[in-house]
């Protein structure tokens, strides 16, 4: 054998078994960094997109609600239930106050049933007026 052959079969045995399976994971180290990279560059553009799109869709919706907020229905609406679950909480207030559970005198009682009595008189008469 001669030695050219020789040294030429030792350069392509390393190019083969060595070079370009280093090379080829070398490579596939840089596929794999650069994939990540326009990954995150991405999903940083897909972020920015959303938070757009959610803003505005945000600002749709809360100016949506004043508005049907500021309806007279809805303010109607929103007084009544407000008067009404106050009338529930004087007629819970008598309830407790019938049997005079504090001890009160009998005129410090009667005023006090008095008032409270006036109070839901009070409250009945402004659901009323809305009934109209």
């Amino acid at each position: 054998m001669t030695p050219e052959i020789s040294i030429g079969l030792v350069v392509m045995t390393v190019l083969k078994d060595w070079i370009i399976p280093i090379g080829a994971v070398v490579l596939s180290v840089w596929f794999a960094a650069s994939a990540k990279k326009d990954s995150m560059l991405a999903q940083s553009a897909l972020n920015q997109i959303k938070d757009a799109v959610e803003g505005s869709q945000r600002k749709m919706i809360e100016s949506s609600v004043g508005i049907l907020d500021s309806l007279p229905q809805v303010i109607t609406g929103k007084s009544v239930l407000a008067i009404t679950q106050s009338i529930e909480i004087a007629l819970g207030t008598i309830k407790e106050n019938v049997s005079n559970p504090r001890g009160l005198s009998k005129e410090e009682h009667d005023q006090n049933i008095l008032a409270l009595s006036s109070h839901l008189s009070m409250l009945l008469d402004q659901l009323k007026s809305f009934a109209k």
